[in-house]
């Protein structure tokens, strides 16, 4: 059990003292709290960070990962902290055996993250803690407890600063629309004059405004490196820094930690918030004097315009918070524009990705198979499974709709293993249907993302054996990008899945780097010549020497060689001249549900035949 040491504020009745240091010796406890907690959770880092106003962050540990000092609200904004606070033993520990958790520590580079809340009596979240391991390891009970420890004593803590301020006596009690530390108004001023500012510009056209949100790069290091007194010091001199930048009627805010707002009012046109931007970096790069030291501080800053269709005062405002999220991240001392096009982009992307979580949760998806033909016979002898999303208003999506977004977002590894799965299963289904052909093959593609979880081949393990389907007709599609990167790891994964018997294919095969070393060095069964050169066979001579050349090439190592996007007759003929093993495309059938893509499989398909509906 943790306790507070004697260097923790005590919970003092008198005014004076008790009020008037509770603030300063915040900053202290924290940071020796987190000090304390680096030892008790056996964490190679930690991190205290606060919530609301006050946003500051207090770390320990030797070597932080970058986003502890520099932008801890990715907890936030990753869902980590509201799984935390929903954690049953009120400690989150993520562990990367777990895919979910496996793609948020990739993320956050760390091998092993626990997490608690700082939460009030009352519910409301105040902070977090945060332990991390730089590798992966299991979270003991002893952590777990630990960590949950600091929690409640820094909530303690933040409890005494709280009851010490109300003590105050009436003429120092804090103002609330006045941040303490600078003079600047505080957060609730701010809101209130965006709010009238916003109803303005909504009744007059006439009446357009801007918004500047700047936060101070790298401040950490002066709070590290001068301590806090000198981080108070360099507030003050940058509000006072920011007041000369903005005309008469304008406001400027300090909204918590270094965060800081600009609201200009009646606005031209996009030039008077840019000069007056230029004019904040201009002010910032004069050195200030802080004790024995000087430091030059610069910003990045975000900037968003009203317009028509602007919406709440919320809205403009987390348009110029998202434009100063992509200054921070493209560098020091930037000014990013709110580009609405781009923000409206992400927000359909955040609904999309809300909507996936809720397709997988309520099986929305569905499995469509493009037969594959022998080119020697014309038999249908195997099915590349497709998915589909069956939308509830939307109707039936392709994958180009939905895809994209399920990579971003890592839900395309929960969506793969699904297709792995159900995919296995209607393949062992078929075998009892008297009216479809015996030994069918089942190609499924598998994304950068599935390729590198490390639970990948005992997935793959698990699926098959649940299925009773042989290994060795299940045909995995990997991109040659994804060999190509980190040949290392890919030639052990290549390794481990054909140790299962399952065949290896290289998907869309000349449209990567081509690197012809890995052909002979991967134990690979196929290449897939992409549908770009299949589709330009009939009309330039390169093209076709080109897939010959490959046919070849690839029949002189013993690999087969799969031609995606077969759609004409003629483009069949060539390819089976050539020798090409396998074929795939519209003329020998369209992507359909279940096995009506292979019911005429017991028949042969002409290869030079018409092309079949």
């Amino acid at each position: 059990m943790v306790t507070p040491t004697s260097s923790d504020p005590p919970l003092s009745g008198s005014e004076g003292p008790a009020s008037s240091g509770a603030a300063e010796l915040l900053p202290a406890t924290l940071d020796h709290l987190a000090r304390l907690g680096l030892a008790v959770t056996g964490s190679d880092a930690l991190v205290v960070v606060l919530l609301g106003a006050d946003r500051r962050s207090f770390t320990a540990g030797e070597s932080p990962p970058a986003w502890m000092a520099h932008d801890p609200g990715i907890l936030l904004r990753s869902g980590i902290l509201a799984r935390a606070v929903d954690a049953v033993d009120a400690a989150l520990a993520l562990q990367v055996d777990d895919a979910i958790d496996h793609e948020a520590l990739t993320e956050l580079r760390v091998g092993g993250l626990l997490v608690a809340p700082i939460t009030r009596a009352d519910g409301l979240v105040e902070g977090l803690v945060a332990g991390s391991v730089n590798q992966p390891r299991p979270w003991g009970d002893a952590a777990r407890s630990g960590l949950v420890d600091i929690a409640r004593v820094a909530q303690s803590v933040l409890g005494w600063q709280a009851l010490a301020m109300d003590r105050a006596p009436r003429g120092r009690r804090p103002d609330a629309h006045l941040d303490t530390l600078t003079g600047l108004p505080a957060r609730g001023t701010f809101l209130k004059r965006l709010h009238e500012a916003s109803s303005r510009a909504q009744r007059d056209a006439d009446s357009p405004f801007a918004l500047l949100l700047l936060d101070l790069d790298d401040f950490r290091a002066v709070n590290e490196s001068l301590g806090h007194a000198a981080g108070d010091a360099a507030l003050v001199e940058v509000a006072r820094r920011l007041e000369g930048c903005v005309r008469g009627g304008d406001l400027v805010a300090r909204l918590g930690g270094d965060e800081f707002a600009l609201l200009l009012e009646r606005v031209s046109d996009a030039r008077e918030p840019a000069l007056v931007a230029a004019r904040v970096q201009e002010a910032l790069r004069a050195p200030m004097s802080l004790g024995s030291m000087e430091w030059v501080a610069s910003a990045s800053l975000g900037l968003a315009l009203s317009g028509p269709g602007n919406g709440p005062p919320e809205a403009i405002l987390r348009s110029a918070d998202m434009a100063m999220f992509r200054a921070k991240h493209q560098g020091r001392g930037r000014v990013e524009l709110d580009d609405r096009a781009r923000h409206a982009r992400a927000l359909t992307q955040l609904e999309t990705e809300a909507a996936l979580r809720q397709a997988l949760e309520r099986d929305e998806f569905v499995l469509h198979y493009q037969p594959l033909v022998r080119f020697r016979d014309g038999a249908v002898t195997g099915v590349e499974a497709l998915v589909r999303w069956n939308h509830p208003t939307r109707g039936l999506l392709m994958p180009d709709e939905f895809v994209p977004v399920a990579e971003g977002s890592g839900l395309i590894v929960q969506l793969g293993r699904w297709v792995l799965r159900r995919a296995l299963a209607e393949l062992a289904t078929w075998e009892r249907r008297a009216d479809l052909p015996r030994g069918l093959t089942l190609a499924i593609n598998l994304s950068a993302r599935e390729f590198a979880q490390v639970d990948l081949v005992r997935a793959v393990s698990d699926a098959l054996a649940e299925s009773g389907v042989a290994p060795g007709r299940l045909h995995l599609e990997i991109t040659e990008s994804t060999l190509f990167t980190r040949q290392d790891v890919a030639m052990d994964t290549v390794a481990s899945l054909k140790a299962l018997g399952t065949q290896i294919h290289v998907d869309d095969f000349g449209t990567g780097y081509s690197s012809l070393s890995y052909l002979h060095r991967l134990p690979l069964d196929a290449i897939k010549v992409d549908r770009s050169f299949v589709r330009a066979i009939q009309v330039e001579a390169r093209a076709r020497h080109l897939v010959a050349s490959l046919v070849s090439l690839a029949a002189g190592i013993g690999i087969d060689v799969v031609a995606e996007g077969v759609a004409t007759a003629g483009q069949a003929r060539l390819l089976a001249d050539m020798g090409c093993t396998w074929g795939q495309g519209f003329h020998f059938g369209r992507p359909a549900p279940e096995f009506e893509a292979v019911r005429g499989g017991l028949g042969v398909l002409p290869i030079t035949g018409r092309r079949r509906a």
